[in-house]
């Protein structure tokens, strides 16, 4: 897509997108991220049987997690467009997975659960600590005493040392779409411009998120009532540190524990 070619009329994130999410998502091996995840909510969790997974998108891990174990699951996001694509591929599938719509910084649950996950930078759209300390209550008050919540963080050394992979463009039955990326040292701020071609309709999607600094993050957990219980570099078992780009957090509500 030329610059003679960019579109007027920009839209919210993932409303466009949606449309082609999968083919700008192809690279990310989802049975690998579910094996992952499987093997963390068994090594830490106390008896996981039910699931939500806050921002689920198109749902692939969802796909892809819930038969590793046969759990009770459920997926939430707030933009309908994706949610619509979730489950199409649910029934091609015949999988048993609710998907509603909810933003994860002002959700309930009717019956608490035994695990949360929130990954694929999910977080990082959250760019200040106030929704920060959002999600964390509404994670803390949705989970059981006992409860995990699984999320992960892109780092400011993941959008410093991987700027090259964050400019591409690709197309496929009529969707085409062109990704532009540029990061701010001084604000942590990643800001991620879309430009998409939709059945000959034209689209912006301008993204920011925030590439948090773990020590930032930490206290905040703690405040919220959360017990740390590792915080891993990248898919590894290994404690992240300060050149981690991605860390996997596992915390999880005490037995008793109500929120800060």
């Amino acid at each position: 897509m030329s610059d003679a070619e960019l579109p007027p009329n920009e839209v919210p994130a993932y409303r466009a997108l949606a449309a082609g999410y999968d083919l700008v998502m192809e690279h990310v091996e989802y049975d690998e991220w579910a094996g992952y995840v499987h093997e963390l909510l068994q090594d830490f969790g106390d008896g996981v049987e039910s699931i939500l997974e806050l921002g689920c998108g198109t749902g692939s891990l969802s796909l892809a997690l819930q038969p590793l174990g046969a759990y009770r699951y459920a997926g939430t996001d707030r933009v309908e467009e994706m949610l619509h694509v979730a489950r199409e591929k649910a029934g091609m599938e015949g999988a048993d997975i609710d998907f509603q719509a909810a933003d994860f910084t002002d959700f309930a649950v009717d019956r608490p659960v035994d695990a949360l996950l929130l990954l694929f930078d999910g977080i990082n759209y959250l760019t200040g600590e106030t929704a920060l300390r959002d999600l964390f209550g509404c994670a803390f008050r949705a989970l059981r005493p006992g409860g995990m919540f699984v999320f992960d963080l892109s780092t400011p050394a993941n959008s410093i040392n991987n700027a090259e992979y964050f400019d591409d463009e690709g197309e496929e039955d009529g969707f085409r779409y062109r990704r532009r990326s540029a990061f701010d040292a001084a604000t942590n701020l990643h800001r991620t411009t879309f430009d998409l071609e939709i059945e000959g309709e034209r689209y912006r999607e301008v993204h920011l998120q925030r590439a948090w600094p773990i020590e930032e993050v930490r206290p905040l957990v703690l405040e919220s009532g959360f017990e740390i219980l590792a915080v891993l570099d990248g898919f590894d078992r290994d404690p992240a540190g300060p050149d981690t780009e991605r860390a996997h957090w596992v915390v999880r509500r005490p037995r008793g524990g109500t929120p800060a």
